[in-house]
C-alpha cells in the first residue's frame, strides 16, 4: 500500500510499484480520427498494437463531439476511405465516388461510425481498452517506453516498443517534457468550444423550402448541392445562415451577441432531425479542466436558447426537441507540438515537397496578406458576421491554387524518442492547422503515424530513423498514398 502526505500544500507521494498489466509493439492512446486508424494501420503492418481510449467507443470529435460530417472528402484515402464505405454499407453515410457537383462533405450517422470503426478494429486485431485514460507517458533515458494509466483496476503500466499520442491536445508528449505551443502564434489564442447537439421533431423540407424562397438567408456554398441519398433515404450535409432571423432574435434579447447564425447539419431528411453547430465559447482554453467544465455550463446555456430560437423563429422547427446532446464539448484547438520540422505557411504557399511526406494538401488558399478575420473558427467572437467573409462572401476574398506535402517529421516531437504524435496537434502553424485539423487529414496522418511506429518496432529503431521510402512503400499497400510520381 503506498503512503502519502501533504507537505506545504503539496501532495507528497512515496516511491511505488505499479504493476505492468500488458505489453505490446506499438501502443495508441486515444481513439479519434487519428487514433483508430493509427492502430489499425499498425496492426495491418504486422504490429501488436493495444489501443487506450477513455470512452466506451471510438471516433472521438466524429462520435463523442457529435461532428458527424467529414469535410473535405477528396482527401480520404485508406483506412478513412473505407471507413467510409463501410458506413454507406451500414446505410449511414453516402458513398464518396468523387462524383462532379457532389459536395466534398460526407454526413453521417454517428452510431454508424461507431460500429464501422470498432468492426475495422477488431478485424485488424487491435487490442482495445476502453473505460481507461492515459494519464502519464512512462520516459526512461529520454525514451517513452509505455504508458501509465487509470481505470477502474486503479493504476497500471502498459509497456511498448512505441507511443503513439492521439490524445488529442499532445498531453503525452507535453507530459514527456516535448516542446509545444499553442494558439495563433501571436497571442496565442485559440478557436472556440462548440457543444453540438441533435434535433428531432423537425419538418426538414419546410426548412428546405424557406431557405430556398430566402436565398440571402443561406450561407453561399451551402445553397445548391447538399442533399445526398442514402439508400431510400435523404441527407443534407449543411443549411446554415438565417442571418436576419438571428439578428431579429438578438433584438428582443433571445440570443447573445456573439451569436451572428444558425448552423444545421446532417439533416436527415425522412427521419426529421439534425445536428445543430452553433454553440460558440470563446476566450477559452481545452486543457484546463476548468475552462471545459465551464463551457459545458456556458454550451447548454446556448443551446436552451438556441432551441427556443428555433421553435419560434425558424418554420419547420415549431415541434423541435432536444434527442441528446453531445457527450463532451468540442475542442478545436489546444496544443501543437513543436516538432523535428514545423510546416509553416511560407511553406503551403510555396508548394513545398518533402522527401518524407506522408501526403499532400492541395487546396484554394486566401491570398497574401491575409487578415486575422479570413480563419477558420477564428478566436474572435465574430463567425458568421458580416466580418466574417469566408462565411458570408466568399466571392469576396481572393485566392490561389497552391499543393503541399505533410512531412513525416511533423509528427516526431524535439527531444523525445520513442513517441509519435498524430491528430491535430502536430507540428504546423495556426493557419495551416485550420486544414490539418480535418478529421480526415488527421485520419491520413494517423496513418502514417501507425505505419510508421510499427516499422520502428519491427526494426528496432527510433521513430525518427524510419527510412521515409519505406514508410511510404507502407502507405502504398495500405491505399494511402494515391500521388502519382512521388517517392
Amino acid at each position: 500500500m503506498a503512503h502519502y502526505s501533504v507537505i506545504d500544500r503539496s501532495f507528497v507521494e512515496e516511491q511505488r510499484r505499479t504493476a505492468v498489466s500488458r505489453r505490446a509493439d506499438v501502443i495508441v492512446a486515444g481513439g479519434g480520427p487519428a487514433g483508430l486508424t493509427a492502430a489499425i494501420a499498425a496492426a495491418r503492418a504486422g504490429a501488436d498494437v493495444i489501443l487506450v481510449e477513455q470512452s466506451s467507443f471510438l471516433g472521438g470529435v466524429a462520435t463523442g463531439a457529435m461532428m458527424a460530417a467529414l469535410v473535405g472528402s477528396h482527401w480520404a484515402a485508406g483506412i478513412g476511405l473505407e471507413l467510409i464505405d463501410a458506413m454507406a454499407g451500414r446505410g449511414g453515410a453516402p458513398k464518396w465516388d468523387g462524383t462532379p457537383g457532389r459536395t466534398a462533405t460526407t454526413p453521417f450517422d454517428p452510431e454508424v461510425f461507431k460500429d464501422a470503426a470498432l468492426e475495422m478494429a477488431q478485424q485488424a486485431g487491435v487490442r482495445l481498452c476502453f473505460y481507461t485514460y492515459a494519464c502519464a507517458p512512462i520516459v526512461i533515458d529520454g525514451a517513452v517506453k509505455g504508458l501509465l494509466t487509470e481505470g477502474k483496476s486503479g493504476r497500471e503500466a502498459m509497456l511498448a516498443d512505441v507511443v503513439v499520442d492521439c490524445t488529442g491536445d499532445a498531453d503525452l508528449a507535453a507530459q514527456a517534457g516535448a516542446p509545444v505551443t499553442k494558439g495563433r502564434e501571436s497571442d496565442h489564442k485559440m478557436r472556440p468550444f462548440a457543444l453540438l447537439f441533435r434535433l428531432g421533431g423537425l419538418d426538414v423540407e419546410r426548412i428546405e423550402q424557406y431557405v430556398q424562397e430566402n436565398p440571402s438567408e443561406l450561407q453561399p456554398q451551402y445553397r445548391t448541392g447538399t442533399k445526398l441519398s442514402v439508400g431510400d433515404e435523404h441527407v443534407i450535409s449543411r443549411i446554415s445562415g438565417f442571418y436576419n432571423l438571428v439578428e431579429e432574435a438578438k433584438r428582443r434579447g433571445e440570443l447573445s451577441s456573439e451569436c451572428h447564425y444558425f448552423r444545421l447539419e446532417n439533416l436527415w431528411v425522412e427521419r426529421g432531425t439534425a445536428i445543430c453547430n452553433t454553440t460558440r465559447i470563446y476566450n477559452v482554453d481545452g486543457t484546463n479542466p476548468d475552462d471545459l467544465t465551464q463551457g459545458e455550463l456556458e454550451g447548454r446555456r446556448q443551446t436552451g436558447n438556441l432551441v427556443k430560437f428555433a421553435r419560434r423563429s425558424i418554420p419547420g422547427c415549431e415541434n423541435a426537441f432536444v434527442i441528446d446532446t453531445a457527450p463532451r464539448m468540442g475542442v478545436r484547438e489546444t496544443r501543437r507540438i513543436i516538432g523535428r520540422y514545423v510546416l509553416t505557411d511560407e511553406d503551403a504557399y510555396g508548394d513545398a515537397q518533402f522527401p518524407d511526406a506522408i501526403m499532400r494538401i492541395e487546396s484554394n488558399l486566401v491570398q497574401r496578406p491575409v487578415p486575422k478575420e479570413l480563419d477558420v473558427h477564428m478566436p474572435e467572437p465574430i463567425e458568421g458576421s458580416p466580418q466574417d467573409l469566408l462565411e458570408r462572401d466568399p466571392d469576396r476574398v481572393p485566392r490561389e491554387r497552391h499543393s503541399y506535402d505533410i512531412p513525416y517529421r511533423c509528427l516526431l516531437p524535439q527531444g523525445v524518442d520513442g513517441l509519435l504524435v498524430a491528430g491535430r496537434t502536430i507540428s504546423v502553424s495556426h493557419r495551416i492547422d485550420g486544414t490539418t485539423r480535418n478529421m480526415l487529414v488527421c485520419m491520413r496522418v494517423g496513418q502514417a503515424a501507425g505505419a510508421g511506429a510499427a516499422l520502428a518496432s519491427q526494426k528496432g529503431l527510433s521513430p525518427a530513423d524510419v527510412d521515409s521510402g519505406s514508410l511510404q512503400d507502407v502507405l502504398r499497400q495500405q491505399k494511402a498514398w494515391p500521388e502519382k510520381g512521388r517517392r
